[in-house]
């Protein structure tokens, strides 16, 4: 079991702020798994090859975790061997600078520092480097799930909920409904295979596009064959009109607000919404 080497699971989340330009892209997070315990932890050493007991084992850690902190709480590093070196840093409270060395005189210091933390620095030496991208060489990736979150009303109250998909089964989905082969995005970002959305609104009343239940503005990547929401609500008296590619969108008047849908196209495309010009474009029935 000691050579077993167990895959790091990434999860893939989506980019929801559509006043970013990385809008509409997923990007990797950790699948973090359930703590473990430090009796755990202790059990693992042990069937890794320890000739000390559990209770032995549990016992060092124990004292570890009495010991250590009173030592960095004391302004004392305390390098662990290969795995780095754990240290205190202050935290300084808001607008609390020391302004000139007359000051200092009488100064207490819990009238500036706001917290003390424990910091923890990998090693970086040659042989046991456990920086960034070295660490990254001792675990074998394995993509796993689109993470999302989303807000659900419980018992009166909003409260969010996270979700997971299988990738490989939202890629096969999304095969499915566009009837290709081909990914969603042929790459990571920057590869442009999913189409831009270039939208144009021009009258005196407001408007908002929306894909998939998410507010999208000009300049977002949006997948083809996806439905566009177009929503107006024009000035008293005006009526709206829409236009994707020069095509005519309709919209229906519900209660003096329009509301209509398109799709996108498999290139760019530019949406023209005009919230102020009377008369064409609408289905009154």
């Amino acid at each position: 079991m000691a050579n077993e080497r167990i895959a790091l699971g990434i999860n893939l989340r989506k980019n929801k702020n559509s006043t970013s330009t990385a809008f509409g892209k997923y990007y990797p997070e950790v699948d973090v798994q359930k703590t473990l315990s430090l009796r755990g932890f202790a059990e693992h050493m042990v069937m890794h090859g320890s000739i000390y007991g559990r209770s032995i084992v549990e016992g060092v850690l124990l004292q570890i975790c009495d010991c250590l902190p009173e030592l960095v709480a004391q302004g004392v590093p305390v390098q662990l061997g290969s795995l780095g070196t754990f240290y205190p840093t202050a935290e300084v409270k808001e607008k609390a600078a020391v302004l000139n060395i007359p000051a200092m005189d009488g100064l207490n210091p819990n009238d500036i520092v706001k917290a003390i933390h424990i910091r923890f620095l990998p090693d970086s030496t040659k042989l046991d480097n456990l920086c960034g991208p070295q660490f990254k060489n001792r675990c074998t990736l394995e993509l796993r799930n689109i993470i999302d979150t989303q807000e659900v009303i419980v018992n009166g109250k909003t409260k969010k909920m996270q979700t997971l998909k299988p990738i490989a089964t939202a890629v096969a989905e999304w095969k499915e409904a566009n009837g290709s082969s081909q990914n969603e995005n042929s790459g990571t970002s920057g590869s442009g295979s999913t189409p831009t959305l270039t939208i144009t609104k021009t009258g005196s009343g407001t408007s908002s596009v929306r894909v998939d239940g998410d507010v999208v503005n000009s300049g977002a990547t949006v997948q083809s064959g996806k439905t566009i929401n177009i929503h107006v609500e024009p000035a008293t008296g005006q009526v709206p009109t829409a236009t994707l590619n020069g095509q005519s969108v309709t919209l229906t008047d519900e209660d003096g607000a329009y509301d209509g849908t398109a799709t996108m196209p498999a290139a760019n495309a530019t949406l023209v919404i005009d919230s102020g010009t009377a008369g064409g474009g609408v289905d009154q029935n």
